[in-house]
């Protein structure tokens, strides 16, 4: 039996397979994010070559349909997850029943399928490992949003946008700058930390090809909106929480993976500053943000006894 663990922001997904005969290979975006290490948050899929099981299964009841790319159906106490594409006709390439909690998982591939081909199985293929990280975070662990997160001197800054906001712009102007590291240029994960937020990349890279297994203490967020100026607005808690939402990847089939998702970023925007960025794609867009930051830490300081700056966590 061979196997491979996927761990993104401290959760674990290993894809296991009995064949002798099937090689696990797994993307170059996923390499930085495979471990040997023991993932105590962790979900087992056990996945083979087609075995004719997934035509002779009942149709279940249909939770979520892309309409062309993946499925999600309750099948008894079983959720069903089946991946389609037009290239290989009107039959799933991917078929994996997972347990209500996604934690355990058993699927089948078809051969000549993109996953599987010469031996070789590809099991992280867009979109299965991030509709199964989706599921799992929904279940309270945490948010994935659309954004570019940084690592900025022991500071986490986020910045959502919905497609084309910006967010391969903003990650090519820091970048620039150096002396920050890109968590993704794409998609983030937000988790609860203590008294928190803490921010973790992931392989679901952008147009600029960006992505780390590094976190950060999330320091501020900013709401992208491409502007003739640079200009901030500060958001109500409200607002943020609906502007976020708006940016964010929820479960939309689980009533209760929508109001966890809900809550956890009310609660985010009553601890962390959300502001609209409105910006211009150049340098000065990140010397605006450098002197929010600046600002905040200088009155943050101004309120600690003796004017002493707080401690802050570096990257991991």
């Amino acid at each position: 039996m061979r196997h491979l663990v996927l761990e993104i922001a401290r959760i674990g997904l290993e894809v296991r397979t009995a064949d002798p005969a099937i090689r696990l290979v797994a993307e170059p975006a996923h390499v930085p994010f495979l471990t040997e290490a023991s993932v105590e948050d962790c979900a087992s899929v056990l996945l083979g070559p087609a075995s004719g099981r997934a035509a002779r299964r009942q149709p279940g009841k249909t939770l979520f349909d892309t309409g062309s790319v993946w499925r999600l159906e309750e099948v008894g106490e079983q959720r069903l997850l089946t991946f389609r594409s037009p290239i290989f006709g009107r039959e799933p390439y991917l078929a994996v029943e997972f347990d209500r909690e996604y934690s355990r998982g058993e699927g089948e591939t078809l051969v000549g399928g993109p996953v599987l081909s010469e031996g070789e199985l590809h099991p992280f293929v867009y979109p299965f490992d991030e509709v199964v990280f989706l599921a799992r975070l929904s279940r309270g662990r945490g948010v994935l949003v659309h954004a570019c997160g940084l690592a900025l001197g022991g500071r986490g800054v986020l910045f959502l946008g919905t497609s084309g906001a910006g967010k391969s712009t903003t990650a090519r102007l820091w970048k620039e700058r150096g002396g920050v590291t890109i968590l993704s240029d794409d998609r983030i994960v937000i988790r609860a930390e203590g008294d928190g937020y803490r921010i973790f990349g992931t392989p679901w890279h952008g147009e600029a090809g960006w992505e780390t297994p590094a976190s950060a203490r999330l320091d501020a967020v900013f709401i992208l909106d491409q502007a003739p100026r640079n200009r901030l607005q500060e958001l109500a808690p409200s607002t943020a929480v609906a502007q976020m939402m708006v940016r964010a990847f929820p479960a939309m089939w689980d009533q209760q993976g929508l109001e966890f998702a809900v809550r956890f970023l009310a609660r985010l925007a009553e601890k962390v500053p959300v502001r609209r960025l409105q910006f211009l794609p150049d340098r000065t867009a990140v010397d605006c943000v450098l002197t929010t930051l600046d600002e905040r830490d200088a009155n943050s300081r101004a309120r600690r006894p003796g004017g002493s700056p707080a401690p802050t966590r570096g990257d991991e």
